[in-house]
Protein backbone atom coordinates (compact mmCIF):
# COMPACT_ATOMS: atom_id res chain seq x y z
CA UNK A 1 0.00 0.00 0.00
CA UNK A 2 1.18 3.79 -1.00
CA UNK A 3 2.13 5.76 1.95
CA UNK A 4 -0.09 8.23 0.74
CA UNK A 5 -2.93 6.01 1.15
CA UNK A 6 -2.71 5.40 4.91
CA UNK A 7 -5.10 8.19 6.02
CA UNK A 8 -7.96 7.41 4.20
CA UNK A 9 -7.73 3.86 5.87
CA UNK A 10 -7.50 5.57 9.63
CA UNK A 11 -10.22 8.15 8.11
CA UNK A 12 -12.75 5.39 6.98
CA UNK A 13 -11.73 3.31 10.72
CA UNK A 14 -12.73 6.65 12.72
CA UNK A 15 -15.60 6.84 10.77
CA UNK A 16 -16.94 3.30 11.56
CA UNK A 17 -15.86 3.76 15.73
CA UNK A 18 -17.77 7.11 15.68
CA UNK A 19 -20.85 5.57 15.84
CA UNK A 20 -19.78 2.93 18.25
CA UNK A 21 -18.52 5.33 20.89
CA UNK A 22 -21.64 7.32 20.68
CA UNK A 23 -23.96 4.37 21.68
CA UNK A 24 -22.09 3.14 24.61
CA UNK A 25 -22.29 6.81 25.47
CA UNK A 26 -26.12 6.49 25.05
CA UNK A 27 -25.84 3.38 27.18
CA UNK A 28 -23.71 5.17 29.98
CA UNK A 29 -26.10 7.81 30.15
CA UNK A 30 -29.46 5.43 30.58
CA UNK A 31 -27.62 3.43 33.59
CA UNK A 32 -26.80 6.68 35.39
CA UNK A 33 -30.61 8.01 34.67
CA UNK A 34 -31.63 4.33 36.26
CA UNK A 35 -29.11 4.76 38.93
CA UNK A 36 -30.54 7.90 39.60
CA UNK A 37 -34.42 7.05 39.46
CA UNK A 38 -33.55 4.12 42.02
CA UNK A 39 -36.69 1.89 43.40
CA UNK A 40 -40.31 3.27 42.98
CA UNK A 41 -41.54 4.27 46.09
CA UNK A 42 -45.23 2.59 46.63
CA UNK A 43 -47.91 3.17 48.87
CA UNK A 44 -49.67 0.32 50.42
CA UNK A 45 -52.71 -0.84 52.02
CA UNK A 46 -52.74 -4.38 54.02
CA UNK A 47 -55.93 -5.43 55.62
CA UNK A 48 -55.68 -8.52 58.00
CA UNK A 49 -58.43 -10.91 58.92
CA UNK A 50 -58.54 -13.88 61.40
CA UNK A 51 -57.99 -16.86 58.63
CA UNK A 52 -55.35 -14.53 56.92
CA UNK A 53 -53.48 -13.99 60.32
CA UNK A 54 -50.81 -16.52 60.72
CA UNK A 55 -49.64 -16.07 56.68
CA UNK A 56 -46.81 -13.49 56.67
CA UNK A 57 -47.43 -10.11 54.89
CA UNK A 58 -44.32 -9.94 52.46
CA UNK A 59 -43.04 -6.05 52.31
CA UNK A 60 -40.46 -4.62 49.76
CA UNK A 61 -37.79 -2.88 51.59
CA UNK A 62 -33.93 -1.39 50.86
CA UNK A 63 -30.84 0.14 52.13
CA UNK A 64 -31.39 4.15 52.17
CA UNK A 65 -35.15 3.97 51.98
CA UNK A 66 -37.37 4.43 54.99
CA UNK A 67 -40.41 1.87 55.27
CA UNK A 68 -43.10 3.56 57.60
CA UNK A 69 -45.80 1.26 58.94
CA UNK A 70 -49.21 2.69 60.12
CA UNK A 71 -52.01 0.71 62.34
CA UNK A 72 -55.50 1.43 63.25
CA UNK A 73 -55.32 -0.30 66.11
CA UNK A 74 -52.62 0.40 69.14
CA UNK A 75 -49.47 -2.30 68.89
CA UNK A 76 -48.02 -3.89 71.95
CA UNK A 77 -44.48 -2.26 71.58
CA UNK A 78 -42.96 -4.62 74.69
CA UNK A 79 -43.76 -7.55 72.36
CA UNK A 80 -42.85 -6.67 68.93
CA UNK A 81 -40.66 -9.50 67.80
CA UNK A 82 -38.30 -8.46 64.49
CA UNK A 83 -35.84 -11.97 63.33
CA UNK A 84 -31.91 -11.66 62.91
CA UNK A 85 -32.39 -9.47 66.33
CA UNK A 86 -32.38 -6.18 63.86
CA UNK A 87 -28.68 -6.62 62.52
CA UNK A 88 -29.66 -5.79 59.25
CA UNK A 89 -31.59 -2.89 59.98
CA UNK A 90 -30.37 1.40 59.93
CA UNK A 91 -33.50 2.55 61.80
CA UNK A 92 -35.70 0.41 63.70
CA UNK A 93 -38.26 2.65 65.55
CA UNK A 94 -41.69 1.57 67.51
CA UNK A 95 -44.84 3.59 68.22
CA UNK A 96 -47.66 2.69 70.02
CA UNK A 97 -49.33 2.84 66.44
CA UNK A 98 -46.87 3.18 64.16
CA UNK A 99 -43.40 1.21 62.70
CA UNK A 100 -40.18 2.82 61.05
CA UNK A 101 -37.96 0.72 59.38
CA UNK A 102 -34.69 1.27 57.16
CA UNK A 103 -32.37 -1.99 56.19
CA UNK A 104 -28.86 -1.48 56.64
CA UNK A 105 -28.10 -3.67 53.48
CA UNK A 106 -30.24 -5.43 50.89
CA UNK A 107 -32.21 -8.52 52.41
CA UNK A 108 -32.21 -10.84 49.37
CA UNK A 109 -35.60 -12.53 47.57
CA UNK A 110 -38.07 -14.76 49.16
CA UNK A 111 -38.33 -14.80 52.68
CA UNK A 112 -36.68 -12.58 54.31
CA UNK A 113 -36.38 -10.96 58.40
CA UNK A 114 -39.76 -11.59 59.96
CA UNK A 115 -41.07 -8.79 61.91
CA UNK A 116 -43.84 -9.78 64.17
CA UNK A 117 -46.50 -7.31 65.40
CA UNK A 118 -48.97 -8.18 68.64
CA UNK A 119 -51.65 -5.65 68.82
CA UNK A 120 -52.83 -4.24 72.54
CA UNK A 121 -56.61 -4.52 72.34
CA UNK A 122 -57.12 -8.20 72.44
CA UNK A 123 -59.47 -8.45 69.25
CA UNK A 124 -58.80 -10.53 66.54
CA UNK A 125 -56.43 -10.80 64.76
CA UNK A 126 -54.19 -10.56 67.99
CA UNK A 127 -51.02 -9.94 65.60
CA UNK A 128 -49.65 -9.47 62.13
CA UNK A 129 -46.70 -11.26 60.70
CA UNK A 130 -44.43 -9.27 58.07
CA UNK A 131 -41.80 -10.94 55.93
CA UNK A 132 -38.89 -7.85 54.95
CA UNK A 133 -37.23 -8.61 51.72
CA UNK A 134 -35.49 -6.65 49.08
CA UNK A 135 -37.13 -6.08 45.52
CA UNK A 136 -34.83 -4.83 43.04
CA UNK A 137 -37.47 -2.12 41.31
CA UNK A 138 -40.02 -1.27 44.01
CA UNK A 139 -39.71 -0.42 47.58
CA UNK A 140 -43.10 -0.03 50.04
CA UNK A 141 -43.00 3.47 51.42
CA UNK A 142 -45.92 3.89 53.50
CA UNK A 143 -48.03 0.47 54.33
CA UNK A 144 -51.28 1.44 56.65
CA UNK A 145 -52.30 -1.67 57.96
CA UNK A 146 -55.92 -2.46 59.31
CA UNK A 147 -58.12 -5.19 61.14
CA UNK A 148 -61.45 -5.85 59.09
CA UNK A 149 -64.31 -5.89 60.90
CA UNK A 150 -65.39 -8.88 63.00
CA UNK A 151 -67.62 -11.56 62.44
CA UNK A 152 -71.28 -11.44 63.22
CA UNK A 153 -70.68 -14.13 65.84
CA UNK A 154 -67.92 -12.48 67.85
CA UNK A 155 -69.40 -9.02 68.15
CA UNK A 156 -72.47 -10.87 69.11
CA UNK A 157 -70.22 -12.40 71.98
CA UNK A 158 -69.34 -9.16 72.92
CA UNK A 159 -72.60 -7.87 73.15
CA UNK A 160 -73.71 -10.22 75.32
CA UNK A 161 -71.16 -9.73 77.71
CA UNK A 162 -71.50 -6.26 77.90
CA UNK A 163 -75.18 -6.85 78.28
CA UNK A 164 -74.70 -9.61 80.71
CA UNK A 165 -72.16 -6.41 82.44
CA UNK A 166 -75.05 -4.04 82.60
CA UNK A 167 -77.23 -6.49 84.20
CA UNK A 168 -74.75 -6.91 87.11
CA UNK A 169 -74.58 -2.94 87.30
CA UNK A 170 -78.55 -2.69 87.44
CA UNK A 171 -78.73 -5.58 90.08
CA UNK A 172 -76.09 -3.20 92.06
CA UNK A 173 -77.32 -0.12 91.62
CA UNK A 174 -80.79 -1.44 92.82
CA UNK A 175 -79.46 -2.75 95.42
CA UNK A 176 -77.61 0.78 96.57
CA UNK A 177 -80.97 2.15 95.83
CA UNK A 178 -82.19 0.17 98.28
CA UNK A 179 -80.27 0.64 100.58
CA UNK A 180 -80.53 4.39 100.35
CA UNK A 181 -84.15 4.53 100.64
CA UNK A 182 -83.19 2.05 104.02
CA UNK A 183 -81.28 4.51 105.65
CA UNK A 184 -83.54 7.47 105.65
CA UNK A 185 -86.35 7.97 108.50
CA UNK A 186 -89.18 6.57 105.97
CA UNK A 187 -86.94 3.37 104.73
CA UNK A 188 -86.90 2.75 108.12
CA UNK A 189 -90.83 3.26 109.21
CA UNK A 190 -91.76 0.97 106.31
CA UNK A 191 -89.07 -1.93 107.19
CA UNK A 192 -90.79 -1.76 110.61
CA UNK A 193 -87.27 -0.59 112.46
CA UNK A 194 -88.92 2.80 113.77
CA UNK A 195 -91.78 2.62 116.02
CA UNK A 196 -93.79 5.04 118.61
CA UNK A 197 -91.24 4.61 121.42
CA UNK A 198 -88.47 5.94 119.39
CA UNK A 199 -84.99 5.12 119.55
CA UNK A 200 -82.33 5.23 122.61
CA UNK A 201 -78.50 6.21 122.57
CA UNK A 202 -76.10 6.54 124.53
CA UNK A 203 -72.18 7.13 124.86
CA UNK A 204 -71.36 3.54 126.83
CA UNK A 205 -68.47 2.75 129.15
CA UNK A 206 -65.88 -0.02 127.78
CA UNK A 207 -62.91 -1.73 128.43
CA UNK A 208 -59.99 -2.23 125.72
CA UNK A 209 -56.63 -3.80 125.07
CA UNK A 210 -54.54 -0.78 124.44
CA UNK A 211 -53.36 -0.80 121.24
CA UNK A 212 -53.22 -4.10 120.40
CA UNK A 213 -52.26 -5.39 116.65
CA UNK A 214 -52.22 -1.61 115.94
CA UNK A 215 -55.84 -0.78 116.51
CA UNK A 216 -57.38 1.13 119.35
CA UNK A 217 -61.09 2.07 120.71
CA UNK A 218 -61.59 5.67 120.90
CA UNK A 219 -65.11 5.62 122.06
CA UNK A 220 -68.57 3.41 121.88
CA UNK A 221 -71.96 4.73 121.32
CA UNK A 222 -74.92 2.20 121.69
CA UNK A 223 -78.19 3.02 119.83
CA UNK A 224 -81.41 0.64 120.77
CA UNK A 225 -85.22 0.30 120.30
CA UNK A 226 -88.11 -2.53 120.45
CA UNK A 227 -86.73 -4.21 117.18
CA UNK A 228 -82.86 -3.78 117.05
CA UNK A 229 -79.40 -2.53 118.38
CA UNK A 230 -76.45 -1.06 116.94
CA UNK A 231 -73.17 -0.33 118.40
CA UNK A 232 -70.48 1.90 116.94
CA UNK A 233 -66.98 2.02 117.40
CA UNK A 234 -64.87 4.55 116.87
CA UNK A 235 -61.52 2.60 115.76
CA UNK A 236 -58.23 4.35 115.27
CA UNK A 237 -55.26 2.40 113.12
CA UNK A 238 -52.24 2.94 114.97
CA UNK A 239 -50.42 0.28 112.73
CA UNK A 240 -48.79 0.87 109.49
CA UNK A 241 -51.28 -1.11 106.99
CA UNK A 242 -54.76 -0.28 106.55
CA UNK A 243 -57.47 -2.35 108.12
CA UNK A 244 -61.13 -3.42 107.11
CA UNK A 245 -63.56 -5.03 109.61
CA UNK A 246 -65.27 -7.84 107.64
CA UNK A 247 -66.60 -9.98 111.22
CA UNK A 248 -67.70 -8.98 114.37
CA UNK A 249 -68.06 -11.38 117.25
CA UNK A 250 -70.58 -10.41 120.09
CA UNK A 251 -71.61 -12.27 123.13
CA UNK A 252 -72.54 -11.34 127.48
CA UNK A 253 -69.61 -11.94 129.20
CA UNK A 254 -71.51 -13.55 132.57
CA UNK A 255 -73.44 -15.92 129.98
CA UNK A 256 -71.38 -16.49 127.25
CA UNK A 257 -73.93 -16.38 124.62
CA UNK A 258 -73.02 -15.62 121.36
CA UNK A 259 -75.61 -12.86 120.07
CA UNK A 260 -76.53 -12.62 116.43
CA UNK A 261 -74.70 -10.04 114.15
CA UNK A 262 -76.52 -8.95 111.16
CA UNK A 263 -74.01 -6.94 109.73
CA UNK A 264 -70.52 -4.93 109.90
CA UNK A 265 -70.63 -1.44 108.42
CA UNK A 266 -68.40 1.24 107.93
CA UNK A 267 -68.59 4.67 105.33
CA UNK A 268 -64.92 4.08 104.37
CA UNK A 269 -63.75 1.36 102.21
CA UNK A 270 -60.97 0.98 105.01
CA UNK A 271 -59.36 2.64 108.27
CA UNK A 272 -56.28 4.12 106.75
CA UNK A 273 -52.69 4.16 109.00
CA UNK A 274 -53.20 7.03 111.48
CA UNK A 275 -56.61 7.26 110.99
CA UNK A 276 -60.13 6.81 112.47
CA UNK A 277 -63.40 5.46 111.55
CA UNK A 278 -66.34 4.40 112.61
CA UNK A 279 -67.65 0.84 112.43
CA UNK A 280 -71.23 0.22 113.18
CA UNK A 281 -72.17 -3.50 114.33
CA UNK A 282 -75.90 -4.42 113.72
CA UNK A 283 -78.19 -7.09 115.45
CA UNK A 284 -81.66 -7.76 116.10
CA UNK A 285 -84.17 -6.74 119.47
CA UNK A 286 -81.80 -6.93 122.21
CA UNK A 287 -82.21 -10.02 124.16
CA UNK A 288 -79.88 -9.16 126.95
CA UNK A 289 -80.90 -7.42 129.87
CA UNK A 290 -80.99 -4.07 130.79
CA UNK A 291 -77.34 -3.34 132.00
CA UNK A 292 -75.24 -6.23 130.62
CA UNK A 293 -71.82 -6.67 129.96
CA UNK A 294 -70.94 -6.95 126.34
CA UNK A 295 -67.69 -8.71 124.76
CA UNK A 296 -67.01 -7.57 121.36
CA UNK A 297 -64.56 -8.63 118.57
CA UNK A 298 -63.56 -6.95 115.45
CA UNK A 299 -61.83 -8.70 112.58
CA UNK A 300 -60.29 -8.84 109.31
CA UNK A 301 -61.14 -10.88 106.54
CA UNK A 302 -57.98 -13.04 107.52
CA UNK A 303 -58.28 -13.02 110.85
CA UNK A 304 -54.72 -11.09 111.29
CA UNK A 305 -55.65 -8.41 112.93
CA UNK A 306 -58.14 -8.26 115.26
CA UNK A 307 -59.88 -5.09 117.66
CA UNK A 308 -61.23 -6.45 121.00
CA UNK A 309 -63.14 -4.79 123.45
CA UNK A 310 -63.64 -7.54 126.50
CA UNK A 311 -65.95 -5.22 128.37
CA UNK A 312 -68.92 -2.94 126.90
CA UNK A 313 -71.56 -2.31 129.31
CA UNK A 314 -74.50 -1.53 128.03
Amino acid sequence: MPFGGLPRVFLSLARLALPLVFLMGLSATAQAQDALRGREMKRRRVSLTVATADKPVELHVAPDYLTALEFDSPIDRAAVALGDSGSRLALFEVTARSILLKPAMDLGPGRGVELTVPFADGSAPARVVFSLVTHPSDVDAQVMVSRLPRTAEAIQAELDEVRAACSAKDAELEALRARTVASGPAGMIFAGLLDVKGVQGALVDFAATPGAMGLATEEVLAYWSESWAALAVRVRNTGSQPWTPAEARLSGVASGERINVLAVRMREPRVEPGKSALVVVETRAPSWPEGAVLRLELRDSDGGRRLLIPRISF
